[in-house]
């Protein structure tokens, strides 16, 4: 047992050399950006990057990644992780929606390939307790930075993320891959 604490020790310390900082954040609104790339469509949603989505009570019209200057990750989720990737889920329709607002809830969980979880945050709108507009509902946007040390080793790292409608019962949960350079 005492092997098995100082293995988990020490992979939480490697991964200190490589992390210098995690951080999440969020946002909502429309911005509407030209997506070129390799789409599935799945349900009528185009899904870049290889995210995996799946949707109860969500019509998603597009998913996507983008770097935090608004450039289009490449299809291969190949990244310098010198700045924030950020997800934008453009929703069609499913929200519910109460006295012209939409209440929603988000959680983010990043876990380096050794599944060791870098960062975990349980909801990511809980400061927006009178909700959105139903508008801004239409663009929702994750983002997870990760930065990794100078001449740190190649890696990857699973993102898992779950939209969900406190009025309701639709959300949009998946995960995706990102890969340093």
């Amino acid at each position: 047992m005492q092997m098995k604490s100082l293995l988990s020790f020490c992979l939480i310390v490697c991964m200190a050399f490589f992390l210098q900082s995690c951080e999440f954040s969020c946002s909502v609104g429309k911005k509407d950006e030209e997506v070129k790339g390799a789409a599935v469509v799945k349900e009528g949603a185009r899904i870049y990057n290889n995210i995996e989505l799946n949707s109860p009570g969500i019509k998603i019209s597009k998913a996507y990644l983008l770097t935090a200057d608004g450039k289009r990750v490449p299809d291969d989720n190949f990244v310098d992780f010198k700045s924030p990737v950020k997800m934008q889920l453009k929703i069609d329709e499913g929200w519910v929606e109460k006295d012209g607002k939409v209440l929603l809830g988000a959680s983010e969980k990043i876990i380096a390939e050794d599944g060791t979880v870098v960062l975990e945050e349980d909801d990511l709108f809980e400061k927006y307790t009178d909700g959105i507009s139903v508008e801004d509902a239409k663009s929702i946007y994750l983002s997870a930075a990760l930065k990794l040390k100078e001449g740190a080793a190649p890696t990857s790292f699973k993102v898992i993320f779950k939209v969900w409608d406190k009025n309701g019962d639709g959300y949009i949960e998946g995960s995706y891959k990102l890969f340093s350079k």
